[in-house]
């Protein structure tokens, strides 16, 4: 594929430009859209360098030559390499330090007792471990527009949703 050399054109020409021409003078332009993006870009790296400043600024590098380092690990064998390791390091002497560990948290698996199958803005449905079924109402909160009457016949809408959905369920057992 053969390319062409694309002559430099005076910004007052009409002739049609090159896309890459364009594309390098759309954010050097005065365009609302070209100082909005630099604004952007200003802000971006200025957070930048503020979350980097404040990550970095307590830090210090301290190397210790010829120490003598013991790993307390929960694991037996050798560090994999590139491995991280979440613990506490302390200094015991002159040239020894100890590296102890933190234990891994188990996690523990919730069980989800009477699981809502049905959750309306009046009525939520639990399926108890027997497999029934419990309605619960919620609480209304009551206002001008909203009064008892309305909480009343939004609910006993959503009733007839549920019977309409799981009503179904029952007549088959």
């Amino acid at each position: 594929m053969a390319t062409r050399n694309v002559k430099k054109r005076p910004s007052d020409s009409h002739e049609p430009k090159a896309v890459g021409e364009i594309l390098d003078e759309m954010p050097r332009s005065d365009s609302r859209f070209a100082t909005a993006y630099r604004r952007y870009m200003e802000a971006v790296d200025a957070e930048a360098e503020v979350e980097t400043g404040q990550l970095f600024r307590d830090l210090f590098a301290d190397t210790h030559l010829c120490v003598n380092l013991k790993l307390l690990t929960r694991e037996p064998g050798l560090i994999p390499v590139g491995a991280y390791l979440d613990g506490i390091i302390t200094r015991n002497g002159e040239d020894t330090f100890l590296f102890a560990e933190k234990a891994k948290e188990k996690k523990v698996k919730t069980v989800q007792r009477n699981p809502i199958i049905f959750a309306g803005s009046c009525v939520n449905v639990h399926l108890l471990a027997d497999s029934t079924k419990r309605l619960e109402f919620n609480r209304p909160r009551f206002y001008s527009d909203f009064t008892f009457r309305d909480f009343c016949v939004a609910a006993a809408q959503e009733l007839l949703t549920i019977a309409c959905l799981l009503g179904d369920e029952d007549s088959e057992e």
